[in-house]
């Protein structure tokens, strides 16, 4: 397939400068980007008025917790996890985690993410609904409760073996769901399959005071120590939320390259904290963004997330963040965070077409004074009306290409009444 996008504003986040000028696709490639004359496309789009860039990288979610959505509100996360989603996740089976994937794509692809990290249970199915939902994806089974038999485990390596690199879209990470899920000997056991398969690894980290005090208790050491002395940093790791580190665990953090995932909408709707976002980029820390689940979000849309971001961030100063930084967050940093920095999140020739069209023609863009700021602030998720994954439009003018958005709305009110 080859396309042509003309006339359009062009962020390529190679720098914060808007231009203009024309993209022309082929196949899953940007073959180049300016002035296109020579080329000739089977489809062309005009993006007079739309501004066109990279799409946002969703760095932590749970895709298959979108039947949960608002449910379970107005608690702290250890109440949250304890009463309501532990018990509901017990009535988890495969059919709903494939319909419940199906649900988060299609709210996703309609605002703009065209990748995302996920951590979760029955992952086979999410990756079975990627067929139909073409993002592209790390995936990792959630590691828990450790058990004799490693069978959770197994189950990763499984994944890993039979999915990783297929389609040229999904990468399999081990997941070891966090600190108060697991103990010692689990995690050294997991960092030390990470070694052996080369498997990235996905956490989450100092979500709340709770967790680090009872860590403390413990241990006498703060998650990060935990997780550093059993080995698990020494692997490509994402670890989500990080909102109370100390600076040793800045420190480590930083030694290990270790990205992470700010989650800005669940930290605070589960009454957590706010990431002190500078502080750690100060330290030299990929921060990337994610949504964390449609459950305690309860949205999936990364444009919530970079409007919030950007706004606490301005909480210690008002350029603590600038609207490039978080845009990069959504974007580059994520790329960096999946070792993907070489393929995505960038417009310039050889790239992949992993692309978003904002339309800018709207009352809420106007006047125009500042486009970064207008991405930030004052875009919404029906603005986006294009998006491509791998040169294949997936959203033409609002309308999901793969997904039958119907029947994921029927499948959605029927399947949530077996889980609530």
């Amino acid at each position: 397939m080859k396309t042509l996008i003309k006339n359009t504003s062009i962020l390529d986040m190679l720098s914060p400068d808007i231009i203009k000028g024309d993209i022309y696709i082929e196949d899953d490639k940007i073959i180049e980007v300016g002035s296109l004359e020579k080329f000739k496309a089977d489809k062309v789009i005009d993006g007079t008025n739309f501004l066109t860039m990279p799409g946002f990288i969703n760095c932590h979610t749970h895709v298959a917790m979108s039947y949960f959505r608002n449910y379970g509100n107005d608690t702290d996360l250890m109440t949250w996890i304890n009463d309501y989603i532990f018990p509901a996740e017990e009535n988890l089976n495969t059919d709903i985690v494939y319909n419940a994937s199906l649900l988060s794509f299609a709210e996703m692809i309609k605002s703009g993410t065209t990748s995302f990290a996920d951590m979760y249970f029955f992952e086979e199915s999410t990756i079975m609904a990627l067929e139909k939902g073409k993002l592209r994806a790390q995936i990792s089974r959630g590691l828990s409760s450790p058990d004799s038999s490693d069978f959770r485990i197994n189950e990763n390596i499984n994944l890993y073996k039979n999915f990783n690199g297929k389609e040229g879209r999904i990468e399999v990470a081990l997941g070891p769901h966090a600190v108060y899920t697991t103990d010692k000997k689990y995690l050294k056991k997991i960092a030390e399959y990470a070694k052996r398969y080369k498997m990235p690894i996905h956490i989450h980290l100092s979500e709340t005071k709770f967790e680090n005090d009872q860590c403390m208790k413990k241990y006498g050491q703060s998650p990060t120590e935990v997780f550093d002395e059993c080995g698990i940093f020494e692997n490509r790791t994402i670890a989500a939320h990080g909102v109370y580190l100390s600076d040793k665990d800045i420190k480590i953090l930083s030694e290990k390259n270790i990205s992470i995932v700010h989650n800005p909408s669940s930290n605070l709707k589960l009454s957590s904290g706010i990431l002190d976002v500078k502080r750690l980029m100060s330290a030299g820390i990929n921060v990337c963004l994610g949504t964390d689940s449609a459950a305690s979000n309860n949205k999936q849309s990364m444009l919530k997330e970079i409007e919030l971001a950007a706004l606490l961030a301005k909480y210690h100063s008002p350029d603590a963040l600038k609207a490039f930084d978080i845009l990069k967050m959504a974007t580059i940093n994520g790329a960096k965070a999946l070792g993907l920095s070489d393929e995505i999140a960038s417009i310039e020739k050889g790239k992949k077409a992993d692309l978003i069209m904002l339309d800018l023609d709207n009352i809420n863009h106007l006047p125009s004074n500042d486009i970064l700021s207008s991405i930030c602030y004052s875009t919404y998720e029906e603005d986006i009306k294009y998006v491509f994954i791998d040169g294949d439009l997936v959203l033409d003018n609002r309308k999901l290409i793969y997904l039958n958005e119907d029947q994921i709305k029927e499948k959605a009110k029927s399947l949530s009444r077996e889980l609530i």
